[in-house]
């Protein structure tokens, strides 16, 4: 198992300290082996403390998995945007395929967590995740008339996202897919659906 970082002296860095704790639990044990006592006995807090800021062990996974995934947004390249639409999702959506194969033992309970959890009414803490991704990519695309403009960015991105979700939950459910080709015949649907005039 990798280093487990000394329980910090200040009470504002707990939180984070626990989110190492246990991203280096489950990237080393997988997600489903660790226990919420766990990782309060490797962070060195008591169970009252890890359930005070990480109430249920999806909302530890939640933190882990967002955290992961801003990391790795944040090395998208401004080529990303230049390319059409189809290429720059593209090489987002294989990266993620590769990225969910790897994890598949994180996404049931994650998504699951998700959807249990989702309050229209709240206002997100942070918004890590592909949403606003795909909205700079169809902003830029609808830029140069790859993709109708008669329909906001963020609507479509939107959709997009479920799209994505769509073909996500379908792969988890039948684990003989591609989840590329699937991913591929989501960039189709919505391709030729969000298709602009002149293209």
């Amino acid at each position: 198992m990798a280093f487990i970082p000394d329980r910090p002296r200040r009470r504002v860095e707990m939180p984070a300290h626990i989110h190492r704790v246990a991203r280096i639990l489950f990237e080393s044990e997988g997600y489903e082996r660790v226990t919420m006592e766990q990782v309060a006995s490797q962070a060195k807090v008591s169970k009252r403390t890890l359930y005070k800021y990480f109430p249920v062990k999806e909302a530890l996974l939640e933190s882990v998995l967002e955290a992961q995934l801003a990391e790795d947004l944040a090395q998208r390249t401004p080529y990303m945007e230049q390319a059409s639409f189809r290429t720059g999702v593209g090489v987002l959506l294989q990266a993620s395929a590769h990225w969910c194969e790897r994890h598949a033992d994180y996404l049931l309970p994650y998504i699951r967590h998700k959807f249990r959890s989702f309050d229209p009414t709240a206002v997100s803490r942070k918004d890590n995740d592909l949403v606003p991704v795909w909205a700079s990519l169809i902003d830029a695309a609808q830029a140069r008339g790859e993709l109708r403009s008669n329909v906001s960015s963020a609507q479509l991105s939107v959709y997009f996202h479920y799209l994505y979700l769509g073909a996500l939950m379908r792969w988890l459910t039948r684990p003989q897919l591609d989840l590329e080709e699937e991913f591929n015949t989501v960039v189709d649907l919505f391709v030729e659906g969000a298709k602009g005039q002149a293209a």
